[in-house]
């Protein structure tokens, strides 16, 4: 970055903690555009979450906010979905830094009726032919045991 930056950027020591400050803020923004999370969320009977949409079913999704931590995002998503308390669990995160983007995938047991009209239970040996291959993928990944 610095290798063709102006001469008076590399002498003065305060530009430079301005623009490295403000470069970082950018990447940082970038980052959270390219950034989501994703539920894995069972009953006690071992049903999967899914979000019923026009294209079918997939797993719950959430686009992430750069500015906040993703754990703290995640949990008042699942208190958002759920009307009882539950402790999400970071089980991979998948992807890179790139077009596509970066998925943390949690685990979670939920309990109670949930909030939302678009939430379906899905009995769990039907789950992974209802979803697509990626939502298949990441059902796998955020299996318990």
């Amino acid at each position: 970055m610095f290798t063709e930056a102006p001469s008076w950027l590399a002498r003065s020591p305060r530009i430079r903690k301005v623009v490295i400050k403000i470069w970082r803020a950018f990447l940082r923004v970038q980052r959270a555009t390219l950034a989501n999370a994703v539920l894995v969320a069972r009953r006690p009977d071992d049903c999967v979450l899914a979000v019923n949409s026009s294209t079918g079913f997939g797993l719950p999704t959430l686009e992430l906010n750069g500015w906040k931590t993703v754990g703290k995002q995640v949990q008042e998503w699942v208190d958002r979905i759920s009307r009882q308390p539950s402790a999400p669990k970071l089980r991979a995160v998948d992807g890179t830094p790139s077009g596509e983007g970066v998925t943390f995938l949690y685990s979670t047991h939920l309990e109670g009726p949930l909030s939302g009209e678009n939430y379906t239970w899905l009995e769990a040996e039907l789950a992974p032919s209802a979803f697509c291959e990626r939502d298949r993928r990441l059902l796998l990944l955020g299996s318990d045991g």
